[in-house]
């Protein structure tokens, strides 16, 4: 019985110190997309997007509010989320398409729930975040993920 398995336990070891044999090719590839520049020269202190709902509450008044800002990042925003006598503060990126992004928060299932996403270029909404309120909790979560790129050969 002790054979078997010291004859295991040698090919196990013999096979884990072979060395491999790493295969690099000649061609290094760079992702870029430089048509627009990444940083803004002038950053607006107002939001660029909101959405705002009242909370159902019949002793305040309380509002649940998502809104979006410029960053000195063209392609981030800053997230701020308000609900009830919570702050909540994010950011998203947007991937870059060559042009300038246009970002939107759109209502989304019911009135304490929205969608952070942006446009495309055929002028589809495209969604990236949700924000929801669910029992009484507030609750982000990035629901897609984007990304493009141009692919030059040096």
């Amino acid at each position: 019985m002790r054979v078997p398995i010291l004859l295991f336990l040698l090919a196990f070891a013999v096979g884990c110190n072979s060395p491999q044999e790493k295969k690099e090719t000649a061609e290094k590839r760079v992702v870029v997309n430089d048509t627009i520049p990444r940083e803004r020269t002038n950053v607006d202190p107002k939001p660029v997007a909101a959405y705002s709902a009242r909370v159902p509450d019949p002793l305040n008044e309380f509002k649940f509010t998502v809104k979006l800002y410029e960053t000195p990042l063209r392609f981030r925003y800053r997230v701020a989320v308000t609900y009830k006598m919570m702050d909540v503060k994010d950011s998203v990126d947007i991937p870059n398409f060559g042009y300038q992004p246009k970002v939107d928060v759109r209502k989304y299932e019911n009135d304490l729930s929205c969608m952070i996403g942006f446009y495309d270029a055929k002028g589809t909404f495209m969604d990236l975040k949700k924000v929801e309120v669910v029992g009484d909790q507030l609750k982000m979560r990035q629901v897609k993920r984007y990304g493009v790129g141009t692919v030059r050969k040096k």
